[in-house]
């Protein structure tokens, strides 16, 4: 638990240090698209670790870092206002973040089998 609860701390502020940073919804894209590529590739790279470093890696820090529930906010603003404009952020946060998971996947992978 302590481990998951570091991590989500560590990652919660590494969030909250990019919407600071960076303007507007691309700092939800950014976060997204990045936590979903370092959580594929921890995936790969942390299977032979500690049950620990693995949940305060993946559930922790990476799971904190990214947020379901602010793209949801921003996905149901959007189709109040455009249901075309909603539709298309929607797939296009769930196909980027599903996109980046997958090529985490393939490059952790590269050095696990090679």
């Amino acid at each position: 638990m302590l481990a998951v609860g570091f991590g989500g701390m560590a990652g919660s502020l590494l969030r909250a240090w990019i919407y600071a940073a960076v303007p507007g919804t691309v700092s939800l894209w950014i976060i997204n698209i990045v936590g979903s590529f370092l959580i594929g590739f921890a995936v790969m790279k942390l299977s032979g670790k500690s049950a620990e470093l693995r949940l305060f890696i993946s559930t922790g820090l990476l799971g904190s870092f990214t947020t379901f529930s602010a793209f949801s906010n921003d996905w149901f603003r959007m189709l109040e206002n455009s249901l075309a404009t909603g539709i298309l952020y929607g797939l296009g946060m769930t196909i980027a973040a599903t996109a980046a998971a997958a090529a985490g996947l393939w490059h952790g992978r590269k050095g696990v089998s090679g």
